[in-house]
């Protein structure tokens, strides 16, 4: 019990930064009473509010995930028991179901089921007289064609949506003001969907857009660009699009909807504190005004109705969380919808399951429940009820009429019943509509802009209807009118005359939306037009679409670049479309005469001279670091070491020199000293040994010089590194440097100095696994510690700790863990073998003698446990996180984890091992692989390693990441505790 003290200071240290806070679990226990008037008194409302149950299980409503309303004011259903998974040999009974309140005293009192048999659908949307519905693998279509409400017509009018995951397949339909039909999927999927317009890729996240009439689908952000799981999405009153992902974060998806296969993260504009999902947009008079135009959010992880409130951010936004509407103490309350409902009240839809997800638990765990859900109806105390208007079976005046209402669902459902009639009833209307328009009202500009949104959903282009909304006085007239631009470009004579002024527009958000617009027309003059937006002040919005637009229109402008067919307003506009994408035609010549063109942004010449030194020659290399700018630029600089060597010559080598003087700071010091190890350049070696050896230098800038010593000096610098890895005066930074260097010249004079670092490491797990990483992470190092400690003494104490450090780091060293369980005079246990009698034996004693409470002692003093596995919210990534692991596994199961991690290694957590040509060792997790580098994700770094494999040797997989024999040193009842504390996490 020697770990129990380490483990009082750990807790100790920790417990400021735990207190107060909750980490919400998608696996929870399930609630002693399932009943509705239990849920109701575990809510916590807002003050001003009321809520009522609207509908529940009674009415049909199982494992509901997807509500809309009709026009008629039912409310559309869609349940899905099936999910996760359905059972082998059993035909799906998920259903859309139509709820009816026929006595309006605000719960329903009837449903019928409008379609059942489907399979897992995980959303749908009411239109064109039936029910577009994403059904795994295809969008389909559903109508009923006899009028006995029944769907009775099937037809599916796209296929190949992947279907990896059940819970990410495509979802969360929703009109767009324009009548497309928007829907996302999720980070696991993979779609291939053959169109008239040609197949369109998704991989992974990515939001899709339909447009029904041309049969045309586009995607946008996929790769995960935005969220790993977009799930809800919707438009601000002039159509300004927002996305919400599964996760904590929302966005702006405006700059995202260029399409290119380039991929770049969206910006988020703000998050929640963990997971939500579904937005809303509070616009009806019947809630409080305090509440109009903020988002609510489906809380469904920490069983909250969220609010955030959203603001102007230049030509984005920016959104911050304020108080929830509704909190419940029940864990089983999942909200997972949110609308406003015909009367002005808040419908939530309620799960109404303690699990949800698949990969925390058993797919048939028992307490997914497959029973209940509800429907709850909040709305506000002392303020009367919207009464919508009759829209049902209306003629095209008098809903036109209704695109005047205040209330944002009066107007959405308008323009869906509109977009359903023939384009020869409405039209006629449309336009004597238009015509008797009051140019005085003040709304005068929104009515144009819902009944462009008509024209849209016909396909029909109006261009004079689109040039008066281009010329508004409202910003958000002239933003949608770009944005419609954009839609109609090719149906227009001449789109970029009309996006010209709104690229130029003195409105930030307007020249975002044009800037979209402008990426949809593929002809060369197109990208001259784009990069006037940089006249202007640019933001992280503007910059992100001018970059995905640069891309999308690359076939047309740089094929006219190459003929100099192109001229740009200014030469400034050229310099940074080659900054952000280099031709591979550019010459030295040409870069260079861009690098003097006036106006440059600091990232531009940087981007440019970055260029040159990849395609130029000595010369060329010459003039980048002779560039005043480059002798000061630490980024330029950090990015050169980054390229293949270049060649230097002497001049080149003396500019390098200025960016090392002592008076210079310490990043542009340590970029330069990168860049000379990286590019091996020997002229400034005798500056770097100056800097590394004076004590009165950065600690940071001396141990960089030291790592760049060993490359430009190779084994004439091991009497320096000796000196300074031994004495005690050198500070720790630089006798780990010096370590460092060591061990890649001589692993057996790095496991000696190793050994003395060892024996001064008294302190933490982590300072001893800095001690031993540079030794052991070189090749034949282990080895040669090994021998080093055959002749040493350490500590108790200090083998104890390097016993801890190497597993942190999930090194598997037999020799080495048995050299330091004989320093350390631990109990060495002989290694157990699987065998399903002992699991069955140890389980049982699990359960009949287990202490989770000293399990958790024994957990808490094990650093390699939270330095790979996230707890509660604390911990490491390199693991699968165990917060829930008691709710998904048994103790036999956790056991086999435990005790012999190789036995079933979970997707995604094999272990991978590369050997570079300089013999470095470097393990952990695989993150990301292409055809030229590798991400790896160890234990010690918070980044991922990137490693090029041009420097690679060796590259293995071969395992758990965690240390085979780890438990070995524990007795028989300190495991039959541990085990019992993590069969225990997640049922509380």
């Amino acid at each position: 019990m020697f770990k129990i003290p380490l483990l009082i200071a750990l807790i100790f240290s920790q417990i400021n930064l735990c207190l107060g806070q909750i980490n919400p679990m998608s696996v929870s226990p399930a609630e002693a009473d399932n009943s509705v008037a239990a849920e109701l008194k575990s809510f916590q409302l807002a003050n001003g509010y009321k809520i009522e149950l609207f509908a529940s299980e009674e009415l049909g409503i199982a494992d509901p995930c997807a509500m809309r309303w009709d026009e008629k004011g039912r409310l559309w259903v869609l349940t899905i028991p099936s999910y996760p998974q359905l059972e082998a040999g059993k035909k799906p009974v998920d259903k859309l179901t139509i709820l009816e309140d026929r006595n309006h005293d605000g719960k329903a009192d009837t449903s019928y089921v409008f379609a059942d048999g489907l399979m897992m659908p995980l959303g749908f949307e009411l239109g064109h007289g039936g029910v577009y519905l994403g059904e795994q693998t295809e969008l389909v279509f559903l109508k009923d064609t006899d009028g006995d409400g029944k769907a009775d017509k099937r037809e599916v009018l796209m296929a190949g949506f992947g279907t990896h995951d059940s819970h990410q397949t495509i979802n969360s339909f929703l009109w767009s003001p324009g009548g497309e039909l928007f829907f996302s999927q999720g980070h696991s999927i993979y779609s291939r969907v053959e169109t008239a317009w040609g197949i369109e890729k998704a991989d992974r996240a990515a939001i899709w857009r339909y447009r029904p009439l041309r049969r045309q689908l586009d995607n946008f952000l996929d790769g995960s660009m935005a969220s790993v799981n977009p799930w809800g999405m919707n438009f601000g009153e002039w159509g300004e699009m927002f996305h919400k992902a599964n996760d904590p974060e929302l966005f702006y998806t405006v700059p995202g909807l260029v399409k290119t296969a380039h991929r770049a993260l969206l910006p988020p504009i703000g998050k929640l504190v963990i997971k939500g999902s579904i937005i809303e947009i509070i616009r009806t008079k019947h809630l409080p005004d305090d509440l109009k135009g903020d988002f609510v959010i489906a809380g469904y992880y920490n069983n909250k109705i969220e609010r955030m409130r959203v603001t102007d951010d230049s030509s984005g936004y920016k959104a911050r969380l304020l108080d929830p509407i509704l909190s419940s103490s029940s864990r089983s309350f999942r909200p997972i919808d949110v609308k406003v409902g015909p009367d002005g009240a808040l419908y939530v839809l309620d799960w109404y399951n303690p699990i949800i997800g698949h990969y925390q638990a058993s797919m048939r765990h028992p307490d997914r429940d497959k029973t209940h859900g509800r429907i709850w109806r909040i709305t506000a105390t002392n303020r009367p009820l919207v009464q919508p208007p009759k829209l049902a079976d209306q003629p095209v005046p008098v809903l036109l009429d209704q695109l005047k209402s205040d209330e944002h669902w009066v107007r959405y459902q308008v323009k869906r019943l509109l977009a359903e009639k023939s384009l020869k009833e409405v039209r006629p209307d449309l336009t004597e509509w238009v015509e008797k328009l009051d140019p005085k009202d003040s709304h005068y500009e929104h009515h144009l802009m819902e009944i462009t949104g008509v024209f849209e959903s016909h396909e029909v282009v109006n261009e004079a209807l689109l040039k008066q909304l281009a010329t508004g006085k409202e910003l958000g007239a002239r933003a949608y009118a770009a944005h419609v631009a954009g839609r109609w470009s090719d149906r227009l004579p001449n789109a970029l005359a009309i996006l010209e002024p709104l690229v130029n527009d003195q409105n930030s958000r307007v020249r975002l939306e044009a800037l979209v617009a402008v990426s949809t027309v593929h002809r060369p003059e197109a990208m001259v037009l784009a990069t006037q937006v940089l006249d202007q002040p640019m933001d992280k919005f503007l910059r992100y679409a001018l970059e995905k637009t640069a891309y999308a229109l690359q076939e047309a402008w740089e094929p006219a670049l190459k003929a100099d067919q192109l001229a740009f307003k200014k030469p400034a506009h050229l310099a940074w479309l080659v900054s952000v994408l280099p031709p591979s035609w550019y010459t030295p010549e040409q870069y260079r005469k861009l690098i003097q063109t006036e106006s440059r942004s600091p990232e531009v010449r940087r981007s440019l001279l970055l260029s040159l030194a990849k395609t130029g020659k000595a010369p060329d290399i010459e003039f980048v670091l002779g560039q005043s700018s480059a002798q000061t630029d630490a980024v330029l600089l950090e990015n050169l070491s980054k390229l293949d060597a270049k060649p230097v010559s002497a001049l080149a080598a003396a500019n390098l020199k200025t960016s090392l003087a002592p008076t210079k700071t310490a990043e542009l010091n340590i970029a330069a000293i990168q860049l000379a190890r990286a590019w091996k350049i020997k002229p400034v070696a005798a500056t770097i040994n100056l800097l590394a050896t004076n004590n009165q230098i950065d600690q940071r800038v001396r141990a960089e010089g030291l790592k760049a010593l060993v490359e430009l000096n190779g084994g004439a610098v091991l009497p320096l590194l000796q000196k300074l890895a031994v004495s005690s005066e050198t500070p720790r930074i630089i006798r780990l440097a010096s370590l460092k260097g060591i061990s890649e010249l001589d692993v057996t004079l790095a496991a000696n100095a190793t050994v003395k670092e060892m024996q001064r490491s008294g302190g933490s797990v982590n300072d001893m696994r800095d001690a031993i990483a540079p030794v052991i992470d070189q090749r034949s190092g282990i080895k040669a510690l090994v021998a080093a400690l055959a002749k040493t003494v350490l500590s108790k104490s200090q083998a104890r700790l390097a016993l801890e450090a190497l597993a942190t780091k999930g090194i598997n060293a037999p020799e080495l863990s048995a050299r330091l369980n004989q320093l350390a005079e631990e109990r060495t246990i002989s290694a157990r073998k699987y065998s399903p009698d002992y699991v069955e034996k140890l389980a049982k004693a699990v359960k009949e003698q287990g202490d989770a409470k000293r399990g958790e002692l024994i957990y808490q003093a094990n650093p390699s446990c939270s330095a790979c596995h996230t707890l509660n919210g604390k911990g490491g990534t390199i693991g699968p996180n165990l917060s829930a692991i008691g709710r998904g596994l048994s103790s036999r199961e956790i056991i086999t984890e435990v005790l012999w991690p190789n036995q079933n290694i979970k997707e995604g957590y094999n272990q991978v091992r590369v050997e570079t040509k300089k013999g470095e060792i470097i393990q952990g997790i695989k993150v990301f692989e292409t055809a030229d580098v590798i991400h790896i994700k160890t234990t010690a770094a918070t980044k991922n390693r990137v490693i090029d494999k041009k420097e690679l040797t060796s590259q293995t997989e071969n395992g758990s990441l965690m240390p085979t024999g780890l438990m070995d040193t524990y007795s028989e009842e300190d495991v039959r505790d541990l085990i019992r504390y993590l069969s225990e996490l997640g049922s509380n």
